[in-house]
């Protein structure tokens, strides 16, 4: 995968079903059930959620990514049997994340640590127009903000039983986020959320620590 430079407006390279996407390098990534059990920092926030044997149904997602120089966008891709837009009580929605490290010694399988914070972006199938903004150093410390404050919009499209969602952001906003520079590679990791398997929080599937991906100039 690499993030390519390509010269198309903010609105193309957030639209899902637009032909500049033909011109990414697309991967799959292999995913894998977060593992919970017997997780001390899990069984603190929630003795439920650190039993959970059953999540993790969602085992791959394709991803893509461009920017035009000022704005960034990832597109992501995975095969969702349910349509899963609705929250209730005993309802959960899909969902997806992309995170990256603010630091050099982050982990994407613990959501960072004290001191080794991450900032993810996150979208939810019942929102799927405001993603949201998140900044974690460890499990339980997620501070989830408006992705409106970070600058950050989605778009989402259900078509042929998979689900197509991109996120996009400036490239630069600030140091309490994540940065973007053409010619500097960035490290990615995600997470899925499957609805129709009741998965939330971190009952979910993730790729596993951060991968390095190159920007291009």
């Amino acid at each position: 995968m690499e993030i390519k430079r390509v010269a198309a407006d903010a609105a193309a390279l957030l639209d899902p079903a637009n032909a500049v996407w033909q011109q990414a390098t697309a991967q799959d990534f292999p995913m894998v059930p977060t593992p919970l059990k017997n997780n001390p920092a899990i069984e603190a926030i929630s003795p439920f959620i650190a039993q959970s044997t059953d999540h993790g149904v969602i085992h791959g997602l394709t991803a893509a990514g461009l920017h035009n120089g000022t704005v960034l966008a990832l597109r992501l891709s995975w095969a969702s049997e349910q349509h899963d837009t609705i929250a209730d009580l005993d309802q959960f929605v899909d969902g997806v994340a992309v995170m990256f490290p603010l630091t050099a010694k982050a982990s994407a399988v613990t959501m960072g640590s004290p001191g080794e914070p991450v900032n993810a972006w996150y979208w939810k199938a019942d929102k799927a127009e405001q993603p949201f903004d998140v900044v974690a150093e460890g499990y339980g410390t997620s501070e989830r903000r408006s992705g409106k404050d970070a600058r950050l919009v989605s778009k989402s499209l259900y078509q042929g039983g998979r689900w197509h969602v991109v996120l996009q952001r400036p490239l630069d906003i600030g140091n309490t986020h994540a940065q973007f520079q053409p010619g500097t590679p960035t490290k990615l990791a995600f997470g899925v959320w499957d609805g129709g398997n009741r998965e939330r929080a971190g009952r979910k599937s993730f790729s596993g620590d951060f991968v390095l991906v190159p920007v291009a100039t």
